[in-house]
This record gives structure tokens, C-alpha cells and sequence, in this order.
């Protein structure tokens, strides 16, 4: 770790863990030993310790002092040693620290090696500049961590925007060849002439315009780390070539006769299924093994919802950094329309997002209106002119829900506007008078007992109800008279159905 010290609490009566642990002498982390649960809950409630050990030993009342600690505010990781039931129901507590249980009787060396990995994690989320706490985040730089210092060739798979050459970076900085250089290059769009040039170098008049020798990167990554993006695009004859480098490190440039080496650890990324382009015959199957040795994922933003609104203060901070601006923060009901919108472009279009509504508001706070149309009125941009996309089997369910919840709503609405011409003589399609002259009545009526899928009390209308219920809350931000004029009832049931269904 760099920079100030930073404490770690222990709270303990066995004198034997006091002296274990006050002899790791871990570098940059000072130990403070309590053996008082208000004295070290107080400490730990200024909110700079980085790790709390707690051994519940001795301690009739561990769980009061566990459910204190985590209703502090800030990120301390949690680890404590104690019987099963210590952690139950604070294990998924929405805070920022990770929490770990281990047996009372764990032996002190495994402890060390526990407390020395989630240090180790601490800094690399630290100095990565990777942003979150969801869940799949923090896999992922566990992952990172337990990689880097690993000298293996490494896979890195996620959609466009999610942060594969940041993940690219941690590898590297936390690898033992962080002192060496960081290359990157991008193998799409390139045709194989210029990618191989790219890659290994040309010498001077190897080609018109070669007036001089160039040197690649897998030499200039010599010592370092190599990062190749969109390795998927790499023309099948420059993949044969490069698998030969990857694995003599020797290479010939362009136009050149000798022999050159480098040493590099590679480090690719795609946002393509690699398996399923060896099957169809556009990715070598003894390339793509000898680059599928450890995989990172890059979790969409779809699937880490949670981490919206610090990414969105992330990027407010740094836009008004960089602009010298001071706009305060995002209102509650605008982070709602935020997480309910779908990110096709990830991360990447969240911060782009976020720059453009900093630049125009400049001061005070973003709030619904601020947000652009396809954010704010929870429909995105126009489809024409897309292209067709793969949705991946695990997404298959979800996307058809999705839909089906919005069809349900529309027709709702639909349905409301007939009756509202029916009521008024109102005319139909292409302006002509609706013929109907009887009265208009409400087939579901009993409003107390209205559910917008069915009468049913089966356990599936009920989840599809609730899901409706949810949706409408989303699209409306929250706003309930809203949702309700969306599901067609008063805001009364909805108030009773929210409290039904704990929303």
C-alpha cells in the first residue's frame, strides 16, 4: 500500500490473537488492539479504518456489536471470527466493505493470509480507478488480484464500454511487471498488412512509405504487458504468425530478415464469444487456448444497477473537477430514471451522459428534467436504422419479461383511451365516429380487489402483478400518482399493493 498508514481495529480478549496480530507488521497498515466494543466501535465510526477484526470470544452481545458496525457509515472490510450465525442476516447489508466469517479456532496463518488478500484487494480497487460494490465487481477484482501477480496470458470478455482496458491496466500495475511498459493496440478496423506492421514492426522500405524502420509493439512491450483489444478481429493469417511470436517470442518485421525477440504477458480482450468463432471457423482453436488461461468478465451495466449512483458521483466529481464547475449532486427521483435505464453502451455511455448534463446545468442539482429524453421518459432512441443484436441465452428470460411487462402497460393504456373516446363519441382510425351507443362500462370493477393481470391468486399472476407494479415505478421515478395512472388504478390500491408486496 502507499501513501498515509491506514488503521486496522482489532477487537479481541484472547491476549494470544493481541500478540498474533500485532506482530504481522503489515506494510503501510497500522494495528490498533481494543478489547472494548464502544471504544473500538467509536474509532471505527471516524471512518478511516480499512479492515475490522473482530473476535466475538468472550462477547455475549457479538451480534449488537456487529449490527452497530455495519450501520456505520463507510467502507471497512469485516472479518469475524465467530460461529455461524455471526453474520446472519448482515452478509448482504447495502454497504461498501466485504464481510467474511471464520471459525474462532481458524489457525493465525490462515487468518494472515485472509486479512493480507483483502488488503491486497483494497489497493487494487484503490489504484485500478474501478468504480462499484456490487457483487459482480467485486469478482472481478478478486479475480484481478489473485491474476496479476501470475505471469500467464489473460482473456478479458465484456461488452463495448465496460471497462476492459481499465481492467487491462489493474493486471499490469499490480503484476510483477508493473515497472515495465503498458502497449496497447486495437485489432479491428486494421487490415492484416498494417496490423502485422502494428505488431511486430517493418523495416525501412519494407513497403511505399516505409521510409524508416518502425518498431512494434510486442518489442516496445519488451519487460511489460501487451494489450490487445478486439483480438476476435484479427485476420486468421495474422493469427498464425502472432500465435508463433506468443509462443518463441521471436518475430521477423516486415521487409526485415532477422530475428527479433520480446518478452511480454499478454493480455487480451473481445466482446465477442471466442468459442463460438473457433466453431465457425474464423478463430484459431490453438490461439484461442493458449489466450484462454484465466478469463475476466466485465459485467454489463444492466447487471450492476446498484453501482449507478456512485459511477454517476463518480463522474460528477470529476466533471466539475475538470470544468471548475459546482454542480451539488443528482436528485433521488433522477438516480431512479438512471438505474431503470437499460445502458447499451455501459459505462462508457453513463459517463458520457453524465458529462453532457454537467455541461449544461453547470450548478445546483441534476434532477428528471435535466436527463436526456430516451433517460427521462424511460423509452430509448429511435430503432430505426439499428442493427439486429445476439441476446445471450442467460438474458433471454429477463428481455422477454421485460417486454412482456411493457405490452401489458401500453395495452392498459390503450384500453384507457378507447374508453375515454367511447365515453365522449370521440372518433376512431382515420377520423371516422366510433359506431357504439350503448354506455361504457368498467369490467373491473371492485377497484379494492383490481389487479392489473387478473382476479388469479396463483403464485405467477401474483410475481407478474408485482412485476408490472415495479415497472410502472421505475418508468414513472418513483412517482406513485404516476404509476397508478399507469396501471390504471387509483393511487390508494397502489399504495396498498406496494405495501403487499414489500416495494
Amino acid at each position: 500500500m502507499s501513501g498515509d498508514k491506514h488503521p486496522l481495529i482489532l477487537l479481541s480478549r484472547r491476549p494470544a490473537l493481541y500478540k498474533e496480530v500485532a506482530s504481522w507488521r503489515l506494510p503501510q497498515v497500522d494495528v490498533y488492539l481494543f478489547d472494548s466494543p464502544s471504544e473500538a466501535l467509536a474509532s471505527l465510526a471516524a471512518g478511516n479504518a480499512v479492515l475490522f477484526l473482530f473476535d466475538t470470544s468472550g462477547y455475549a452481545r457479538y451480534r449488537h456489536v456487529v449490527r452497530k458496525f455495519t450501520s456505520l457509515r463507510g467502507d471497512a472490510d469485516l472479518v469475524v471470527l465467530g460461529e455461524e450465525d455471526a453474520l446472519a442476516g448482515w452478509e448482504d447489508e447495502p454497504r461498501l466493505g466485504t464481510s467474511r466469517r471464520l471459525p474462532t479456532d481458524v489457525p493465525f496463518a490462515e487468518l494472515r493470509i485472509v486479512v493480507e488478500r483483502l488488503l491486497r484487494l483494497r489497493e487494487v480497487r484503490r489504484r485500478s480507478g474501478i468504480v462499484g460494490r456490487s457483487r459482480a465487481v467485486s469478482q472481478m477484482i478478486s479475480l484481478i488480484a489473485h491474476a496479476a501477480p501470475l505471469d500467464v496470458n489473460i482473456l478479458i470478455q465484456g461488452e463495448s464500454g465496460t471497462g476492459k482496458e481499465l481492467v487491462a491496466r489493474a493486471i499490469h500495475a499490480h503484476s510483477p511487471r508493473a515497472s515495465g511498459p503498458f502497449l496497447s493496440l486495437n485489432c479491428g478496423a486494421m487490415s492484416e498488412g498494417v496490423l502485422e506492421s502494428e505488431l511486430f514492426g517493418h523495416a525501412r522500405g519494407a513497403f511505399t512509405g516505409a521510409v524508416s524502420s518502425h518498431d512494434g509493439v510486442f518489442k516496445r512491450a519488451d519487460g511489460g504487458t501487451l494489450f490487445l483489444d478486439e483480438v476476435a478481429e484479427m485476420p486468421l493469417g495474422m493469427q498464425t504468425r502472432f500465435l508463433r511470436a506468443l509462443e518463441t517470442g521471436e518475430f521477423t518485421p516486415v521487409g526485415g530478415t532477422g530475428v527479433e525477440h520480446g518478452d511480454i504477458r499478454l493480455v487480451a480482450a473481445t466482446n465477442q464469444d471466442l468459442a463460438e468463432a473457433v466453431e465457425v471457423g474464423r478463430f484459431r482453436q490453438d490461439l484461442y487456448y493458449r489466450l484462454h488461461v484465466i478469463v475476466i468478465r466485465t459485467p454489463p451495466l444492466r447487471e450492476r444497477t446498484e453501482d449507478i449512483p456512485v459511477l454517476a458521483a463518480t463522474f460528477l466529481e470529476q466533471e466539475n473537477r475538470r470544468h471548475g464547475l459546482s454542480v451539488r449532486g443528482i436528485s433521488r427521483p433522477a438516480l431512479q430514471r438512471l438505474q431503470a435505464h437499460a445502458w447499451p453502451g455501459n459505462v462508457r455511455e453513463l459517463r458520457n451522459v453524465i458529462s453532457a448534463v454537467v455541461a449544461l446545468k453547470q450548478t445546483g442539482m441534476i434532477e428528471t428534467e435535466d436527463l436526456p429524453p430516451e433517460i427521462r421518459e424511460g423509452a430509448g432512441p429511435s430503432g430505426a436504422g439499428r442493427l439486429p443484436v445476439t441476446v445471450p441465452a442467460r438474458d433471454r428470460e429477463s428481455l422477454e419479461r421485460q417486454l412482456l411487462i411493457t405490452t401489458l402497460l401500453e395495452l392498459r393504456e390503450d384500453v384507457k383511451e378507447i374508453k375515454a373516446a367511447l365515453r365522449r363519441g370521440g372518433a376512431g382510425a382515420e377520423g371516422r365516429p366510433i359506431p357504439y351507443a350503448g354506455d361504457v362500462v368498467e369490467t373491473f370493477s371492485g377497484e379494492a380487489g383490481y389487479s392489473p393481470v387478473s382476479g388469479g391468486e396463483g403464485g405467477d399472476l401474483q410475481a407478474a402483478e408485482r412485476a408490472l407494479i415495479e415497472s410502472a415505478l421505475r418508468a414513472s421515478g418513483g412517482r406513485r400518482r404516476q404509476a397508478a395512472e399507469r396501471l390504471g388504478i387509483s393511487e390508494r390500491t397502489l399504495y396498498r399493493k406496494i405495501k403487499r408486496y414489500g416495494l
